[in-house]
């Protein structure tokens, strides 16, 4: 008599058209194998029966439960890296946490789409396969069209075998279950190359313009954008292309504009775990509106409901903040928030590298010269830095302006002049030059915020600088603003970031 249960031939390449259809949208899940064509046929396999049968599941969750042990027993790692991803399981979210593949990376491959995770596979192929010690195979790999039309097909039918045909060994307790997506957004304060940003977000409504029209006129806008802003949003975005593992600190409500800020971040990359959510009887997330002129000259309104960081909301995060390896800051902070959190990484046993940027310069800056001592690198614009100046001489001359702010303890400033490039001012060292940036760059914010969070890369690298640490920050803001203006929405990787970087003039001062 014939064992209905066994429903195609022993190979179980019959099984490939239902695993291709279970890695679409979220993966492999309960629901989708109840509601996936041919989904029954995988829910009556004898293994999957049995299965449910010792452990009192219903059939698909035993059927999640055998396929994830099947993928983690498949013999090539290739092979179970690709089908981990597909099909959104989770096997090694550790491993590669632990290899330091980037926190961006890590969401694709946990909490997105199918077009996502393919796109986190083909971007960190080699890495992923040095985080199960293993090297990729040569020449396998030529795109994401050999990955869907064959790469993932070929997987399918070894792990269809494997279905049908199961090997009688029991996998290790911790490949019995995928890994919850959530536990890729989680601030580990104790590992190598972490970057918190303490800064703004805010929805940005953004309008291009030829020119600013007069009181009680109007002009026709040539582009118009909304998007999620702010620069604590902005600079985080920027490391977590660059393969930082980066949480942010600021505040949004809990309206439709804050959850899409959250979303916008989650994708890119971003811990949101430390976000301050306000939630109080209509509160609204901060916006900006945004007139942006030629050659990369803005104009801007800021609202924000008194939806903003307070220093309680700093305390809860002491203990992220003191260990983490560099903390970015901005002035669109209130001055009680950022001495809160200078004195707090202050006292640290070992104190982060600290990167601050004026951003909207305060009213009166002189209320926060005494906070200089304690700031690593300042990332400005001359203008912005004119309040500081004790003297109008001082308002227009760099070198005067520069040792002023050195001898009140500052230790690094880097005046940028996009896209002339810029000059890096330090106590008891030559003065820097940043070449002129390549191309057509214009100036604008995502400029600066590109600076800092290369910055903060090289300098988790090596916190004692080397002579192209300035440079590599300077082909940031080359690729990153060549890449804005493009695509407003739109942000390179760090292998674009080192093309431009063998494309610099070598004659900056180190």
């Amino acid at each position: 008599m014939t064992d209905r249960l066994v429903q195609g031939p022993l190979d179980g390449s019959y099984l490939v058209p239902v695993l291709g259809s279970l890695r679409r949208h979220d993966g492999l899940t309960v629901k989708r194998l109840t509601t996936v064509p041919g989904g029954q046929v995988l829910l009556r396999l004898p293994v999957i029966q049995n299965h449910a049968v010792q452990t009192g599941l219903k059939p698909a969750e035993a059927a999640v439960e055998v396929i994830v042990q099947q993928v983690a027993a498949l013999e090539s790692p290739t092979d179970r890296i690709i089908a981990d991803a597909v099909l959104r399981l989770g096997l090694y979210v550790e491993r590669y946490r632990a290899h330091r593949i980037s926190r961006r990376a890590l969401h694709q491959l946990t909490a997105g789409g199918l077009g996502d995770r393919r796109t986190a596979l083909l971007e960190n192929w080699s890495e992923l396969h040095a985080a199960l010690d293993e090297r990729p195979p040569t020449g396998q790999l030529a795109g994401e069209h050999t990955l869907r039309a064959r790469l993932e097909r070929e997987v399918f039918e070894r792990l269809g075998a494997a279905l049908v045909n199961p090997e009688p060994a029991a996998p290790s307790a911790a490949a019995s279950r995928p890994v919850p997506s959530s536990r890729a957004q989680t601030v580990d304060a104790t590992a190598a190359g972490t970057v918190i940003v303490v800064g703004g977000a805010a929805m940005d409504h953004t309008w291009r313009i030829g020119t600013l029209p007069a009181a009680g006129r109007s002009t026709v806008a040539m582009e118009f954008t909304r998007a999620p802003g702010g620069k604590g949003v902005s600079q985080a975005v920027a490391a977590a292309h660059l393969d930082l593992d980066v949480a942010l600190i600021a505040a949004v409500a809990t309206d439709d504009d804050g959850r899409e800020i959250e979303d916008h971040l989650a994708r890119e990359g971003v811990d949101i775990s430390l976000l301050h959510r306000v939630d109080r009887r209509g509160a609204r997330t901060p916006a900006t509106g945004i007139f942006e002129l030629p050659y990369g000259n803005s104009s801007a309104a800021v609202w924000r409901d008194d939806v903003e960081l307070d220093t309680a909301a700093i305390e809860q995060h002491a203990d992220v903040l003191a260990t983490c390896d560099v903390l970015l800051l901005t002035f669109e902070l209130p001055q009680s928030v950022l001495r809160r959190v200078l004195d707090l990484v202050a006292s640290a046993s070992d104190p982060p590298v600290v990167i601050v940027t004026p951003g909207q310069p305060y009213p009166n800056p002189h209320q926060v010269s005494p906070l200089l001592k304690q700031i690593d690198y300042l990332v400005a614009h001359s203008w912005e830095l004119e309040g500081f100046a004790f003297s109008d001489e001082a308002k227009y001359d760099p070198e005067l302006l520069s040792d002023d702010l050195l001898s009140r303890g500052l230790r690094s400033l880097c005046l940028l002049s996009v896209p002339d490039g810029g000059s890096i001012y330090e106590r008891g060292k030559a003065t820097a030059q940043i070449p002129r940036l390549p191309g057509r760059v214009r100036e604008g914010s995502i400029t600066r915020d590109a600076f800092c969070a290369a910055l903060a890369a090289r300098l988790i690298e090596d916190r004692s600088r080397t002579e192209d640490t300035f440079l590599w920050a300077a082909a940031a803001m080359a690729s990153f603003a060549a890449s804005y203006h493009e695509t407003p929405t739109a942000r390179p990787s760090r292998a674009t970031v080192d093309k431009q970087f063998d494309e610099m003039p070598r004659h900056a001062a180190g």
